[in-house]
C-alpha cells in the first residue's frame, strides 16, 4: 500500500488527543520488531512510515471537509482534490483526522471501531 505521491485520509470520532495518540502508537518487541498500532491493526496495515503521518484532534467536531484537513502538508494540492472526491460536506461530524503520505490504502475496511473511537476511511488522492 506504500505508494509515492499519494495521501490517504481517515477521519474519526475520538474522545481525546491522548486517545488519538494511543491509537497511532507503534510499539516494538524485545527483538526490535514493530508491533502495529491499534489503527494499523484495525485497518489491516502491517506497516506504514510514521514519519509520513499527520494526525490532529479537534475540540470542535465538524462535518465539513475543509476545516478537518486545512493546514495539512501539501494543502494547496490535497484540499481541492479531497473536496472534489468527497464534496464539501461529510455524513456526520468528526473531531480527528489521520493522513498517511506516500500511502495508497486499498479501502478493504472503511469503518472501524477501536475502544471508544470510531474511524472512517474517506479516500486517497495524489499530492504531487
Amino acid at each position: 500500500m506504500e505508494q509515492e505521491g499519494y495521501v490517504s485520509l481517515w477521519v474519526g470520532r475520538v474522545p481525546s488527543t491522548e486517545a488519538l495518540e494511543q491509537l497511532l502508537t507503534i510499539s516494538y518487541n524485545d527483538d526490535g520488531e514493530s508491533i502495529p498500532s491499534a489503527f494499523g491493526e484495525g485497518y489491516g496495515l502491517d506497516w506504514y512510515d510514521d514519519d509520513f503521518r499527520e494526525a490532529e484532534w479537534f475540540t470542535q467536531a465538524s462535518s465539513q471537509v475543509i476545516p478537518i484537513i486545512q493546514g495539512c502538508s501539501y494543502e494547496k494540492l490535497v484540499l481541492p482534490r479531497f473536496v472534489a472526491l468527497l464534496g464539501e460536506q461529510l455524513d456526520q461530524k468528526y473531531n480527528a483526522v489521520i493522513l498517511l503520505y506516500n500511502f495508497k490504502y486499498d479501502g478493504n475496511a472503511i469503518d472501524v471501531s477501536i475502544d471508544d473511537s470510531q474511524l472512517k476511511f474517506l479516500g486517497t488522492v495524489e499530492y504531487v
